[in-house]
């Protein structure tokens, strides 16, 4: 099982529009991907300091191989929203679960 990972790193003037991105891009997301993400909310570092991430949102998507086509023809109308919840790039991976 592989699942897709979008991390938010936060830096200095990192802004983030969580009801934006709860209401609006993930619902939006979850549609045209046909899986659902589960999102977190980054607070504090174990050592007591900002998050590393903003916010993560993960969903599991069987294989990579089935999923990157989907992925590709939608990567454009995920990409032109981005700007409407943050200014920060998001780092984005596969992941297999162990």
């Amino acid at each position: 099982m592989h699942s897709l990972t979008v991390l938010y790193p936060n830096k200095e003037g990192a802004k983030f529009d969580f009801e934006y991105y709860m209401q609006k891009h993930i619902p939006f997301a979850n549609g045209l991907l046909g899986h659902e993400f589960k999102v977190t909310k980054g607070i504090a570092s174990a050592q007591g300091g900002p998050p590393a991430f903003l916010c993560t949102a993960r969903m599991e998507i069987g294989t990579t191989e089935e999923f990157l086509p989907v992925l590709i023809q939608h990567i454009e109308a995920l990409q032109n929203d981005i700007p409407k919840y943050t200014n920060v790039e998001p780092v984005i991976q596969f992941e297999e679960l162990l």
